[in-house]
């Protein structure tokens, strides 16, 4: 089924486009007053168009790199949200009065420019526009599912070629940190982890296409004979599952392509004597790890 998410903290205009909407969109059509509140909506059920007012491009960008982990929504369209004009043919001039006050007092009054206000539009024009990128997505979800079931039957093979440890097979990982959050570690390779989390991926850890960017996101492995191993790199997968009474996240976690994190199979485990006795070590080794971004800090 189509959906419409409108993003929008306004509650008047939000109001006003609901309104202007329902009478000729028989889409259902979800406001959300805050982003967290839209990415929630997300997490339930992809939508078809995401609407978001104009002057928010950080919203933008992490609903657009959201977006792009999440399996099956790369059809989503995004679509600004225009100054809806109302019955009697003027638009609301409520922000520019309130921006043309000044104070009482002489040496604190400033001259004020008047406040953007995006093109005014007639709710019938938008309306259009909306039908217009509703059918654009239906189209875009469509070619995309046949595209994967064709993939999916002349795949065969795993695309993943590295061997993937689980975690039961790799006992000395005893925690795993993406940022600042505790994760569940599933499984992990020479490229890459996969995780379950119960926080979403902030944005600085998705992998954006603004290669400008250069906030660093790093994965933490503690290891069991304390020693911890810092993983650079992007949240390339995100699958919401709200089946529990909290939602869940498996996050794909991708290392840097210059890193190389070699973990042994358990076979090449070794035994070494210590003071205390047996100790069970992995033998471990790196790959350019400082200088790219991957490194081992011995804290014993």
């Amino acid at each position: 089924m189509s959906w419409l998410l409108v993003v929008l903290p306004d509650s008047a205009h939000a109001d006003a486009l609901r309104n202007a909407l329902s009478t000729r969109i028989s889409d259902e059509l979800v406001v959300a007053g805050s982003l967290e509140a839209g990415l929630a909506s997300i997490d339930l059920s992809i939508p078809d168009v995401i609407l978001v007012p104009p002057l928010m491009p950080a919203v933008e960008d992490y609903l657009v790199a959201y977006l792009a982990t999440i399996p099956g929504a790369r059809h989503v369209q995004i679509l600004g949200i225009p100054d809806l004009v109302v019955a009697d043919g003027n638009h609301d001039q409520s922000k520019a009065v309130q921006a043309q006050k000044r104070s009482p007092f002489l040496w604190k009054r400033r001259p004020v420019s008047p406040p953007f206000e995006p093109p005014a539009c007639h709710p019938d024009a938008f309306a259009e526009d909306v039908l217009t990128y509703l059918a654009r997505a239906r189209e875009l979800r469509a070619e995309r599912a046949s595209a994967r079931t064709d993939a999916e039957r002349h795949r065969g093979a795993e695309r993943r070629s590295d061997p993937r440890f689980a975690n039961h097979e790799v006992p000395w990982i005893s925690l795993v940190r993406l940022g600042n959050e505790q994760a569940l570690l599933l499984d992990v390779s020479s490229r890459g982890a996969l995780l379950r989390t119960e926080i979403r991926p902030e944005h600085y850890l998705l992998k954006r296409a603004d290669r400008s960017i250069r906030t660093r996101a790093r994965l933490t492995l503690e290891l069991a004979f304390e020693r911890h191993i810092h993983a650079a790199g992007r949240v390339v997968r995100c699958v919401p599952s709200t089946t529990g009474p909290r939602t869940q996240y498996d996050v794909a976690f991708l290392f840097d392509e210059s890193v190389g994190l070699h973990l042994p199979a358990p076979a090449a485990l070794v035994q070494t004597t210590s003071a205390d006795g047996l100790r069970i070590e992995p033998s471990l080794t790196r790959d350019r790890a400082r200088r790219d971004g991957a490194h081992s800090d011995t804290t014993g």
